[in-house]
C-alpha cells in the first residue's frame, strides 16, 4: 500500500509542499507517527504538537510560520476529509464474505432474500422476514418474524432485530445491538406490577449506524423511529415510542426516556439523559453527563443537571470551584482557623 507523497497529494487534490518522492507506508496519530507515515491536523489546537511529531508528512489546512522546511505537507481546505480518504487508501474495506446461507443457519421456508445476501454461521431468520439485496448478516444474528431489512446493510455478530421491525437501506449495526426489545411498561397495582404488552415496532430509516450493545425498544403502540442518517454510539438506550430526528449524533451511554422526540441535526455528548414525554428542538448540542428535562429551543448549547445554557453552566462550575477558598477567607474574617 506504499504511496509517494506526490501521488497521494494528487489523489487528494491537495497542494504538496516538500518532498514529492517521500514514500509513505501508513497513517498514524500525530504523537505516534514515524518518518515513513503521514498524520493530519484538522483541529488548530493540535498545531502545538507539530514541532514534536516524527511524521514524515502532515495533512493540514495551513502551515504555521517556521515549519515549512521541516517535513512534507499536504495542504487542503478540508484536512479531515483528506485524512479519511488517506485511511481508505491504507486500510481498504474488508473483503465482503461470499453470498449465500451458511449450513448452520436456520432460515424459515418463506423468508425472502434479495440477490447477494450473506447469512453467516448460526444465524436465525424467522417466518415472514424479508432481507434486501447485498445485505450481510454476520455470525449469530437473529431476525424476527415479519421483519424487513433493506439493501446493502451490514449487521455484525450477535445483532438481534425482533419481530415486525423495519430497517432501511445501508444501515450498519455493530455487535450485540438489540432492536425491537420490549419497552419498559408496567401498570402498578395492589399486588405489584402488571406488564403492559408492547405491540408496536421500531423503524430505522436509511443510512443509520447503531453502535455495539445499543438497545432500541419497540413502541407500546405505534412506532419507535430512528430517522435517516442518525449515528448512535455504543451502549445507547432508546426507550419506547421515542423519535430521533435526521442526522442526529449520540455519543456513548446516552439514554432517552419514553415518548420523547429528539430534533434533527442535534449532538448529544456521552451519558446525556433526557426525561420522557418532551419534544426537543432541532440543532441542540448537549454537553456530556447532562440531565435534560425541557426543550431549550432550537440550536442551543446546554450543559449540567438540570441542563441550562452552556455559559451559565460553565460559570456555575467555576463558582463552585472557588467555594473552598471563599470559605477559608470567611473563616479568617470571623476569627477562626482553616
Amino acid at each position: 500500500m506504499t504511496i509517494s507523497a506526490g501521488e497521494l497529494a494528487q489523489q487528494l487534490n491537495a497542494e504538496l509542499v516538500g518532498d514529492a518522492s517521500l514514500q509513505l507506508t501508513g497513517v498514524s496519530k500525530i504523537e505516534e507517527a514515524t518518518g515513513d507515515e503521514i498524520t493530519f491536523i484538522a483541529n488548530k489546537s493540535y498545531l502545538k504538537y507539530l514541532s514534536e511529531t516524527h511524521a514524515g508528512a502532515v495533512i493540514l489546512e495551513t502551515i504555521p510560520e517556521g515549519e515549512a522546511e521541516k517535513r512534507t505537507y499536504l495542504v487542503t481546505p478540508e484536512p479531515y476529509r483528506a485524512f479519511l480518504a488517506t485511511l481508505h487508501h491504507f486500510h481498504p474495506e474488508i473483503e465482503r464474505p461470499a453470498p449465500g446461507i451458511h449450513p448452520s443457519a436456520v432460515v424459515a421456508d418463506d423468508v425472502i432474500l434479495g440477490d447477494g445476501v450473506t447469512v453467516g454461521p448460526q444465524c436465525v431468520i424467522e417466518s415472514g422476514a424479508k432481507i434486501g439485496a447485498n445485505t450481510i448478516l454476520r455470525a449469530q444474528c437473529f431476525v424476527g418474524r415479519n421483519t424487513t431489512i433493506g439493501d446493502d446493510c451490514l449487521f455484525h455478530s450477535r445483532v438481534t432485530v425482533r419481530e415486525l421491525c423495519e430497517i432501511g437501506d445501508r444501515v450498519i449495526v455493530q455487535d450485540g445491538a438489540v432492536i425491537g426489545s420490549d419497552g419498559f411498561g408496567f401498570a402498578p397495582g395492589e399486588e405489584g406490577y402488571t406488564k403492559i404488552p408492547q405491540v408496536g415496532n421500531v423503524v430505522v430509516e436509511d443510512d443509520v449506524e447503531i453502535g455495539a450493545n445499543t438497545t432500541i425498544d419497540r413502541a407500546t403502540l405505534g412506532k419507535t423511529i430512528i430517522r435517516r442518517g442518525v449515528k448512535l454510539d455504543n451502549l445507547v438506550q432508546i426507550a419506547h415510542n421515542v423519535e430521533i430526528g435526521e442526522n442526529t449524533v449520540f455519543a456513548a451511554q446516552v439514554g432517552i426516556a419514553g415518548s420523547t422526540k429528539v430534533g434533527a441535526r442535534s449532538m448529544y455528548g456521552g451519558q446525556v439523559g433526557l426525561a420522557g414525554h418532551i419534544r426537543m428542538s432541532d440543532g441542540v448540542l448537549i454537553a456530556a453527563q447532562s440531565g435534560v428535562h425541557k426543550d431549550p429551543g432550537p440550536n442551543k448549547v446546554i450543559g449540567g443537571t438540570p441542563a441550562v445554557d452552556i455559559r451559565d453552566w460553565q460559570r456555575s462550575v467555576a463558582a463552585v470551584n472557588k467555594l473552598p477558598a471563599a470559605l477559608r477567607r470567611l473563616r479568617k474574617l470571623e476569627g477562626g482557623s482553616d
